[in-house]
């Protein structure tokens, strides 16, 4: 089985979104929809993704705004940039930027998936996971509020397991694939390094 790697799809088509978040799923992947620039940019902030796949032509914020903001929250994230004309001088500015790649629409999707598994693991290879004060990270919103705990890897999510009687916290990138019975997943905290806090979100958001 290929590697499994996080993936935020940024698309504001939200028929284009899906489909591609369902494509890059399928071949094992954990990817995630924003149609919005804004929108990719809060979950920046909250999860951690090792690609960036994101359409240049948005309204309100730009591929190409985002893409600066994005290295300026995640520096070294791989972003892929799509666009739907063959425009060289829009693809030299993204490239410029930092994009790692520049593609025109329609693109094979085995070609994206390649693409895709090659940024990842490059950034895999090459990243050191920042984490600013792993001894004291607290924890905001959702059960745990205001708590505070160690963490040992930046990518990390600290998943939160309902079952009776308690809880259940599991540190782990993606989420548990299989819950025991009874059991149930509340939602995750993820770093942000920006800030040096945990912020909850709920399963299914």
């Amino acid at each position: 089985m290929p590697e499994a790697f996080r993936v935020l799809v940024v698309d504001d088509e939200r028929s284009v979104c899906d489909a591609v978040v369902t494509l890059l799923n399928a071949r094992g992947h954990v990817s995630v929809g924003a149609e919005s620039g804004e929108d990719a940019l809060e979950r920046l902030r909250r999860e951690y993704f090792d690609v960036l796949l994101c359409d240049v032509r948005m309204p309100g914020m730009s591929g190409l705004d985002l893409l600066t903001k994005a290295l300026d929250i995640v520096p070294g994230i791989p972003v892929i940039m799509l666009s739907g004309v063959s425009d060289m001088s829009t693809g030299r500015d993204a490239l410029h930027r930092g994009a790692m790649e520049y593609l025109v629409k329609p693109v094979e999707f085995d070609e994206l998936d390649r693409v895709v598994q090659a940024a990842a693991r490059r950034r895999r290879a090459l990243a050191t996971p920042p984490v600013a004060d792993t001894t004291n990270v607290e924890l905001q919103g959702g059960p745990l509020d205001k708590r505070h705990v160690r963490i040992e890897d930046s990518r990390f999510r600290l998943w939160v397991i309902q079952r009776a009687g308690g809880q259940d916290l599991v540190a782990a990138i993606e989420a548990p694939k299989v819950l025991e019975a009874g059991r149930t997943l509340l939602g995750a905290y993820g770093y942000s390094s920006s800030e040096n806090v945990m912020h909850w979100e709920p399963a299914g958001t």
